[in-house]
């Protein structure tokens, strides 16, 4: 597993910016005062929550993710947020609350990480209240236009991919909307939608460089795998293709795609 001590600040400047993407839309979805943010990351989501007037829990499993996301939420009270916010360390499928202790739950870009999806939907189903609403995002199966620069920059230098870490096919699921909403009624929820989300992630050469070289997503672990030659020469051929994209002063600008998921607990109990 990755240690985030050292990655966090990389993470938020990096894939953390492209994450946010989903924000406010996910937030749109979200019903009554008690919301559960798992997988809180950074803690952007939650903080936005807060100025909304939501009463935020936030969990996340790394410290390093946790301490940052304190800071987050803490300075969006400090600026008037009319909500509050709180943040655990905790992780998924076995979170320390009670049964339908939450009005609404949402997991943004975190049911693709984990090692059994189903036990984690069920998990976030446990802790919605009757007819409460569960939000959750995935990268869809191709992923974003970002990875065609790496993945360019990564065939011009011969990199060698590392062993697959593909979940077997008994836990996986199809990163489709369709599979999506599968997952959720499996879990025992009532699927409202299920849907492609679209937009467009500004970047700076040098904050996607960031996330990629200290090994954040499939791309950079895949980087890290390298010998000290290949990544060199991943970088030069990324830097020389972003550059092109980019124009002079500019910032990167890359089509991105989500799948998002809506479902509601049964009135009945979850």
């Amino acid at each position: 597993m990755r240690s985030w001590d050292t990655t966090t600040a990389d993470y938020e400047r990096s894939f953390g910016a492209l994450c946010a993407g989903t924000i406010e839309r996910i937030l749109d979805d979200a019903e009554g005062p008690r919301l559960l943010d798992v997988g809180c990351g950074t803690g952007e989501l939650a903080a936005r929550a807060v100025a909304r007037g939501s009463q935020v829990v936030a969990v996340d499993s790394a410290p390093s993710m946790v301490r940052r996301a304190r800071e987050v939420i803490d300075a969006a009270a400090a600026a008037g947020g009319p909500g509050a916010g709180e943040v655990r360390e905790a992780e998924l499928p076995d979170l320390p609350f009670a049964d339908a202790a939450f009005d609404a739950v949402v997991a943004n870009f975190v049911v693709n990480h984990v090692p059994r999806p189903l036990d984690a939907m069920r998990e976030i189903a446990r802790l919605l209240r009757p007819g409460g609403t569960a939000t959750t995002t995935i990268w869809p199966a191709g992923g974003g236009g970002w990875q065609e620069l790496v993945g360019g920059a990564f065939a011009a230098a011969e990199v060698v991919a590392p062993p697959s870490t593909r979940l077997p096919a008994d836990l996986d699921f199809a990163r489709t909307p369709r599979g999506l909403a599968d997952l959720a009624e499996r879990a025992g929820l009532r699927v409202v939608l299920s849907e492609e989300l679209h937009w467009t992630w500004e970047v700076g050469i040098e904050d996607l460089w960031a996330g990629i070289a200290c090994g954040i997503a499939t791309q950079g672990q895949t980087y890290l795998a390298q010998a000290p030659q290949i990544r060199r020469r991943v970088e030069e051929e990324y830097r020389r293709r972003a550059a092109g994209l980019a124009g002079e002063d500019g910032p990167l600008r890359f089509a991105s795609t989500a799948v998002r998921t809506l479902a509601r607990a049964p009135h009945g109990g979850a």
